[in-house]
């Protein structure tokens, strides 16, 4: 039996236990699958964490020296396990091939171990340290951007340095312009991370995108990898900067470079017409002219809602066109930016638009802006088609209305349309309140039209040399009560002296028919018209005199009755006198008498002498 046992474990149990053992797990492959990531492969695996979790080892391992933020979850039973994982770090270069590095001693979560055995116990079946230095690039290359340098050339810049994989594939390449059209490449050349196309026609200011059709096969674009590079995959629509130098006019010497041609709704500078029913308004069309188009009067109605459409020429296309203006109410001998019910529209590169309005007076409401390709004039000739839906809220001072157009050359046009759009109804809007001064007061004042207005008083103003006036009231005589006696004082007098004169004048005529003819040397006859009547029951000032004559009046009656008062010391100032006030007053008012008879006679006597 002791024999047994060390056979047992000196012997058969000590040889299968080393077949248990697996294999050393080492780095087969490392290749780079985007800019911040690198796939690894295992030889002798599947593989999987030891200690820590299924993501864990990442502490382990280092990319071109920078350290890992994930990887792949490989478990950490040896039950599970992969044996390809990858790893996401710090961003490095297209094209680049940065190092693998595996150190034990960066671990502080676990490590990478053979997925066959679950101990790590010295004996081969846990990865060592390790730099992998063969990692590939499996990076393909991708468009970064592009640019149009003429007429006849567009270079591609790629995101690494690319090279035939075979031939030359001129075809697989096309430029679209969006007045001139698309353009396939005649010939292609590659330096580095350029590729430069060969193509005919580009214009200045229009609107470029470049597509790229993978042939396949041997023929491919790839990046510069050895043995075998990663291929340029399909791509279309990608946007090319147009950077075509404005060339000289063949306009004859005017100056002008490059587009010398302004839009139009209508003809060209040389009398051709381009555009049919260029301006159409509430469902009426017209032919634009060149400079003024006579254009009917037509009214919309205040909150209505109306449509205007316009058709817009450019010669190099309708994606060149880049603002828009549609302006209401100028008078006689105004420009368009002294409208003051104005909507613009302005094109961004990749036609996206802005609409601006301009509305100081709150005049329009629910405006919209939509836009289309369509044709000029029946033809393939291609026009924007601009249409403008709006509402007035109030009407406007005047009626001629005005365009304004340009192109990404500021090449500009407006045209003016007499009699243009009248507005007719009552205004939405609440009214405008203003302040006015007169003799030093302030009125507020609520509009009643654009040049009226009245206070708070109910008083009318008038809007003229730039200020609020209050107008003159004529001051009306007080008109009087009807009644059926009255004397000169009464409103209605005059009027019926009227009367009475013109009737008695007509019985005379009637009685004596010459008796104005015996008479007529006679003056007209004079009256006195007297002021408005005033109340002395309703003037203050009268009512306080009379108040205090009263007292004045009742302090005299007092001191007359009152007996031990004495009067003529009080207003003659003479001694006390004892005898009876009657008797007083008499020989006072004989003194009188005789003191005027006496001035009577010195008159006489003085008189012939003089």
């Amino acid at each position: 039996m002791l024999f047994f046992g060390i056979l047992l474990t000196s012997g058969f149990p000590n040889f299968m236990m080393q077949e248990a053992h697996a294999l050393t797990p080492t780095i087969n492959t490392a290749a780079t699958a985007t800019t911040t990531t690198v796939t690894v492969n295992f030889n002798n695996g599947p593989v999987f964490n030891e200690g820590g979790t299924g993501t864990s080892y990442i502490s382990c391992f280092r990319i071109g020296g920078n350290t890992v933020s994930s990887g792949t979850d490989i478990g950490t039973t040896e039950g599970g396990g992969s044996s390809t994982i990858t790893l996401t770090t710090t961003a490095f270069g297209t094209g680049d091939t940065p190092n693998v590095v595996y150190a034990v001693a960066n671990c502080s979560g676990g490590s990478i171990i053979a997925a066959s055995d679950g101990t790590v116990d010295g004996n081969g079946d846990d990865l060592g340290d390790v730099t992998f230095t063969s990692t590939t690039d499996g990076v393909a290359p991708v468009f970064s951007s592009a640019e149009a340098t003429s007429t006849t050339t567009v270079v591609v810049t790629m995101s690494e340095n690319v090279e035939f994989e075979g031939t030359s594939q001129p075809s697989a390449w096309n430029v679209d312009g969006s007045t001139s059209g698309a353009h396939t490449a005649t010939a292609v050349s590659i330096s580095g991370n350029k590729i430069t196309l060969t193509v005919s026609g580009l214009l200045f200011g229009e609107t470029l995108d470049v597509d790229y059709t993978a042939p396949g096969g041997a023929n491919d674009i790839e990046d510069t990898v050895t043995p075998t590079g990663n291929a340029l995959a399909t791509f279309s629509n990608q946007s090319v900067t147009n950077n075509i130098a404005k060339t000289e006019s063949k306009s004859g010497g005017s100056g002008c470079d490059g587009d010398c041609e302004e839009p139009t709704l209508g003809v060209l500078p040389n009398g051709q017409r381009v555009v049919d029913d260029g301006f159409t308004y509430n469902g009426y069309s017209i032919d634009v002219e060149r400079f003024f188009t006579p254009y009917p009067l037509i009214t919309s109605q205040v909150g209505k809602q109306n449509t205007a459409i316009f058709k817009i020429y450019e010669n190099r296309g309708p994606d060149n066109i880049a603002h828009f203006t549609f302006a209401f109410g100028l008078g006689k001998g105004e420009i368009i930016s002294q409208s003051q019910a104005m909507i613009e529209v302005d094109f961004a590169r990749d036609r996206t638009q802005t609409v601006t309005i301009t509305d100081p007076e709150n005049a329009l409401d629910n405006v919209s802006v939509t836009t289309d390709k369509v044709s000029c004039n029946g033809g393939s000739t291609q026009c924007l088609e601009i249409t403008i839906n709006h509402m007035f809220r109030e009407p406007l001072d005047f009626n001629i209305v005005s365009t304004d157009v340009w192109d990404y050359s500021r090449q500009a046009w407006q045209n003016y349309y007499n009699h243009g759009i009248e507005i007719i109804g009552t205004s939405m809007n609440p009214a405008k309140q203003h302040e006015g001064i007169n003799q030093g007061h302030i009125y507020h004042l609520t509009e009643t039209s654009k040049t009226t207005a009245v206070d708070e008083f109910g008083d009318s103003w008038t809007f003229q040399y730039g200020i609020w006036m209050k107008d003159y009231i004529k001051q009306e005589r007080i008109q009087d009560d009807e009644t059926l006696v009255f004397d000169r004082m009464h409103s209605d007098f005059a009027e019926y002296r009227e009367n009475l004169s013109n009737e008695a004048l007509n019985q005379l005529l009637e009685t004596c028919p010459l008796c104005i003819e015996q008479y007529s040397d006679f003056e007209d006859s004079t009256s006195w018209e007297y002021g408005n009547k005033i109340s002395k029951l309703s003037n203050p000032e009268i009512q306080m005199m009379m108040t205090v004559e009263e007292q004045k009046a009742q302090e005299i009656m007092k001191r007359l009755m009152d007996s031990k008062y004495d009067l003529r010391n009080a207003y003659f100032g003479i001694e006390k006198d004892d005898r009876p006030i009657a008797e007083i007053l008499e020989e006072e008012r004989v003194n009188k008498i005789i003191l005027q008879a006496e001035r009577a006679w010195l008159k006489q006597i003085i008189a012939p002498n003089q």
